[in-house]
């Protein structure tokens, strides 16, 4: 008896946490960033409510470009060893493709925000999202230890 109660303990420990860990939703994700934008852009609340679609429509079409490719670059890192001329080739031109792709999604995304906000607000719309991606990545290094890829 003993021995089930230790068990039954420790697995529910394990199951809170896991549930603590959660990873949040991708909503959850564009949710986060978007009101750290809001305030470190210092934008209005009439700003922001003009802003927050064109941004949201952005983040979701992003995440669609670089989602789109996600089951290839895994099975291509999976390979490892087994790589030919022709995946390394595919690889390659998919990434060029995504970064093209998203360089068009933001020089149409800036031609919307041109016609919610001022250039300095765009200015410092920008330079929040700079800061929001350098948080994140400081965040993660500090629960990560950064590994070196040779």
């Amino acid at each position: 008896m003993k021995n089930f109660t230790l068990i039954f303990l420790l697995l529910l420990s394990s199951a809170l946490s896991a549930q603590e860990t959660k990873r949040p939703s991708v909503e959850e994700l564009h949710n986060r960033k978007w009101a750290f934008i809001v305030e470190k852009a210092n934008l209005t609340t009439q700003e922001a409510e003009r802003v927050e679609p064109i941004f949201m429509e952005y983040e979701k079409t992003i995440w669609k470009t670089v989602e789109g490719s996600k089951e290839f670059f895994k099975q291509f890192y999976q390979k490892k060893n087994n790589r030919s001329e022709e995946d390394y080739l595919e690889m390659n031109d998919r990434y060029v493709n995504i970064e093209i792709r998203k360089a068009q999604l933001l020089k149409a995304y800036y031609a919307k925000l041109r016609k919610q906000l001022s250039s300095e607000s765009i200015f410092k719309y920008f330079n929040a999202e700079r800061s929001y991606r350098k948080d994140l990545i400081d965040n993660w290094h500090g629960k990560h230890k950064p590994t070196s890829r040779k």
